[in-house]
C-alpha cells in the first residue's frame, strides 16, 4: 500500500542517532525506477552505491564504459564495502528478479573467485555485521529480497486522531513559509471538514499531509472571493 509510512520509518531508522554512531557507510539506493519492468537498472544500483561510498563517477563509468561486465561491478562493489559494517536501505523496491534475491543472508565469498557472480547479494559482504533494509508496497517482491520471516507489514494508523494530529501539525508547519496572502486559514471551516478528511486519509500519513495543502488553497481561495465581496 503506497502512502503508509514504509519510506518514513525506513528515513527514521536510516537518520538516528544508533545508526548514525553504529554503522558506517549509510548508503540509501532508490530502486522506484523497477516498476518499469522493461528497464534493467541493476548496473544503475551498483553505481549508485560505488558513488555512495566516494567513488569518483568517471572511475565508475570508466569501469562501465571499458566493456565491464556486471560482475565487474559486483566485484568492486563488494571490495569497497568488505571489511566495513554498513546500512544499505533499498527504497522504493517494484518489479524484481532473482538477481534482487536475498540480500540480508551471510554472503561473504568474494565475486569473480571461486564461484559465478549473479547476483546483487554476493556484492554485500557480512562479516563485519552489515545491514539490509527494503522497503516495497509489493509482499513478494519484499520477501525475495529478505526472506518471510524478515517482513515487517506497516499497518495502517489505528487511532483517528493520530491522523488528524498528522494534518493540523502539517498545516501549522507549512504556513510560516506560504506567501502573506495564503496564510489566512479558516480553522471554523477546517473543523467542519473533519470528518470528511479523516475519512479520505483512511489512516495514511502521507494523505493526511496532503490534505493540508489542498485545503490551504482551498482556504485562500475563498479568501480571495471574501475580499472581491467586500470591495
Amino acid at each position: 500500500m503506497g502512502g503508509i509510512g514504509k519510506t518514513a520509518l525506513a528515513q527514521l531508522v536510516f537518520n538516528s542517532q544508533q545508526a548514525r554512531g553504529r554503522y558506517f557507510p549509510r548508503i540509501w539506493v532508490c530502486l522506484s525506477r523497477t516498476a518499469c519492468a522493461a528497464k534493467d537498472v541493476r548496473k544503475e544500483v551498483l553505481q549508485s552505491i560505488l558513488m555512495a561510498l566516494g567513488l569518483e563517477e568517471e572511475i565508475i563509468l570508466s569501469i562501465d564504459g571499458g566493456g565491464a561486465s556486471l560482475g565487474d561491478l559486483e566485484s568492486a562493489v563488494h571490495e569497497k564495502l568488505k571489511g566495513k559494517r554498513y546500512l544499505i536501505v533499498f527504497d522504493d523496491v517494484w518489479k524484481i528478479d532473482g538477481w534482487y534475491a536475498d540480500v540480508v543472508g551471510p554472503h561473504n565469498a568474494l565475486p569473480g573467485s571461486d564461484q559465478q557472480s549473479n547476483c546483487l547479494a554476493l556484492s554485500l559482504p557480512k562479516e563485519r555485521g552489515g545491514v539490509v533494509v527494503v522497503t516495497s508496497r509489493l509482499e513478494q517482491a519484499a520477501e525475495m529480497m529478505v526472506g518471510k520471516s524478515s517482513v515487517y507489514r506497516v499497518q495502517p494508523l489505528a487511532g483517528r486522531e493520530s491522523s488528524w494530529a498528522i494534518f493540523m501539525d502539517a498545516l501549522s508547519k507549512a504556513r510560516p513559509a506560504l506567501p502573506k496572502e495564503r496564510q489566512a486559514i479558516d480553522l471554523t471551516t477546517i473543523n467542519n471538514m473533519k470528518e470528511e478528511i479523516l475519512e479520505t486519509c483512511s489512516g495514511l500519513p502521507s494523505m493526511a499531509k496532503r490534505w493540508q495543502t489542498s485545503l490551504q488553497i482551498v482556504c485562500h481561495h475563498q479568501h480571495q472571493l471574501l475580499a472581491r465581496n467586500l470591495a
